[in-house]
């Protein structure tokens, strides 16, 4: 019996090894896929997020809300730091990881609006440093206008968060020491380096990667690169090679393995684990030669606990860089996803999000190193929202600024705001729909700048009151607020006009949405209806073959097969009647000379036969 378990987990293990490796194991952080995700959102910019067929998420920071929290938790910090002494006459905020950019643009536009109902000075003082790693991101912003309501009150830099001070501290723009009032990142944290952990008895395994060609795979269809050719490149590191792998990231696939994790010991001879040994390079608390930047805290962190341990040290080193440069009544808003209660759950895997890759934040981890130590203060709500988790850090926050931070983010507060937009969903859904109507005006009196909201409301306003003229006008009152960033609005707003009977100009907004993002399936879909009704059917079905291509996930499939099979009927139709007309034009009857008319014009001109079209 035991050669027979033996023997059939041999044939699984010879089953797993047939594929071709590209990368051997290696940690997660320094695995080839994580380096090809990196890239991807430095190279790929906001089109990461606005551009392909399966964008990463970037709604739930950017619809407004986060930004007025945000804008008026840093209102309170001011007015309560005025308190104490004179402001300095310039106020500098940094946003790290500033994605679409739409989290700054409204965060400026409701901090703007505050200063102005308080009668406060601020906005003018301000100026928001717009930070990230990638170069097209930024330049990205600037391409879109995200700024442009807000001229002379930012600055663009390139930002690594991994250590901030090495490209701001020296800026002449800047303050010389602490000069940010204020730091926002909004899923920034979960994009650095972390490992995931496995504990037992001072014993230390991490989660490594090992990439693989994906199986039952016919390479010579995607690519001339022979499978030694992609080690190679995996191998050489230049950024030219990891940009074509990156590429053909969807032809590589992941396995995964725990691997013990070489722990440094005492050179005095007591055989305990030190966080700092002679001889050794360290920089920001970091040693050079750690094999997991602060294992020992982690390991000591997790004394009492056995399993899984997400330590996320990017977040950890880039939070304790950031503390250097903000002003002692200065706060970090932090806000990203993960982890808030510490379980023994077996189970753990990073997220992909299109060709990037993130790990969840695991927040009582950085409390503990930040809070529990003492190196600064930290609120965070009772109960978190369940769209995001929010957590407040500074060297000396203030009682009141706190307060305004757990009413904002707290539960309660989310739940305000989502109240009537769920009841207008339910009301619809029951045929109410005065009632929805009426829950809708609630929502937008509560959250009058989300986009993503009037987007919805739209829509209701088209097809469901039929009333698309107000479809129309809710629509743009959207596209006011993010021309630039969503293809959903323009094609809500084509769709519209559709309805009214103004075809150019839905034929305008569908080519919108579609200059937002070339990959759209639904913009293809409203396009095949515009060329459709202009009885353009072969365009019409070209468009409707590029959506089918794109649409991988079959999302849309049952309904661009319908509108194909219409458009083909009508095609075949209009085939028809053009051999019959072609067929009929001529008739072989001859008409009798007495019969003959003269033609108008003048007598003696005659016909030879009749038309019988």
């Amino acid at each position: 019996m035991a050669n027979s378990a033996e023997s059939a987990q041999a044939i699984l293990a010879g089953a797993q090894e047939q594929r071709f490796v590209i990368e051997d194991f290696r940690p997660l952080a320094e695995s080839l896929e994580w380096d090809l995700g990196q890239r991807y959102l430095r190279e790929r910019g906001t089109k990461a997020f606005i551009h392909d067929a399966s964008p990463v998420p970037f709604v739930i920071n950017n619809d407004g809300v986060l930004s007025r929290q945000a804008a008026e938790t840093f209102f309170t910090s001011l007015v309560e730091a005025e308190k104490t002494g004179p402001l300095e006459k310039k106020i500098f905020v940094l946003e790290l990881g500033i994605g679409v950019g739409l989290f700054a643009r409204f965060f400026l536009d409701a901090f703007k609006e505050l200063c102005t109902r308080q009668g406060k000075d601020y906005y003018r003082r301000l100026t928001y440093v717009a930070g990230d790693r990638s170069e097209r991101m930024l330049a990205d912003a600037c391409r879109h206008g995200v700024f442009a309501q807000h001229a002379g009150h930012y600055l663009i830099r390139v930002v690594d968060a991994m250590e901030p001070g090495r490209y701001l501290l020296g800026d002449p723009a800047l303050p010389g020491e602490r000069p940010f009032r204020a730091v926002f990142l909004n899923y920034l944290l979960d994009c650095l380096p972390a490992a995931d952990l496995k504990i037992k008895d001072g014993d230390v395994s991490q989660l490594c990667v090992r990439t693989c060609l994906a199986r039952n795979l016919h390479l010579a269809e995607y690519t001339r690169l022979s499978p030694q050719d992609l080690a190679r490149k995996a191998r050489s590191g230049s950024s030219a090679d990891h940009r074509t792998l990156l590429e053909l990231y969807g032809l590589f696939a992941s396995e995964y393995d725990y691997r013990p994790v070489a722990r440094r010991v005492d050179v005095r001879g007591n055989g305990k684990p030190v966080d700092d040994v002679a001889g050794l390079s360290v920089v920001g608390g970091i040693s050079n030669d750690e094999p997991i930047p602060y294992l020992d805290f982690a390991v000591q962190f997790a004394e009492d606990r056995t399993g899984h341990l997400l330590h996320n040290y990017g977040a950890i080193r880039s939070l304790e860089s950031l503390l250097t440069l903000l002003h002692r009544q200065g706060i970090i808003l932090v806000n990203d996803y993960g982890q808030t209660q510490i379980t023994r759950d077996e189970g753990f895997e990073h997220q992909r999000f299109s060709h990037a890759t993130f790990v969840g934040i695991n927040f009582p981890l950085l409390k503990a190193y930040f809070a529990d130590a003492g190196r600064c203060k930290w609120t965070e709500p009772a109960e978190d929202s369940g769209r995001i988790h929010s957590r407040l850090l500074g060297p000396d926050l203030s009682a009141e600024t706190s307060r305004i931070f757990l009413e904002r983010f707290s539960k309660e507060a989310c739940d305000h705001l989502q109240e009537p937009v769920s009841l207008a969903r339910a009301n619809i859904k029951h045929g109410r729909i005065e009632a929805a109507l009426a829950a809708y005006h609630q929502a937008l009196d509560r959250q009058p700048f989300n986009w993503i909201l009037m987007n919805e409301v739209a829509m209701f306003l088209t097809f469901t009151l039929h009333s698309p003229a107000a479809g129309i006008a809710m629509a743009k009152a959207a596209l006011d607020l993010n021309p630039s960033c969503s293809a959903e609005l323009w094609n809500t707003l084509g769709d519209a006009y559709f309805e009214v009977g103004k075809i150019a100009e839905a034929r305008n907004a569908f080519q919108r949405a579609l200059q937002i993002n070339p990959s759209d399936i639904r913009g293809r879909y409203n396009m095949s209806w515009v060329l459709n009704h202009e009885r353009q059917y072969r365009p019409a079905l070209a468009v409707l073959a590029e959506a089918l291509a794109l649409d991988e996930t079959g999302e849309y499939h049952d309904r661009l097969m319908k509108k194909q099979a219409e458009i083909l009927a009508r095609l075949a139709m209009r085939n028809q009647q053009r051999f019959l007309l072609q067929a009929n034009r001529v008739s072989n009857r001859t008409v009798p000379a007495e019969n003959k008319m003269p033609l108008v014009g003048g007598p003696g001109r005659e016909t030879g036969t009749t038309d019988t079209k």
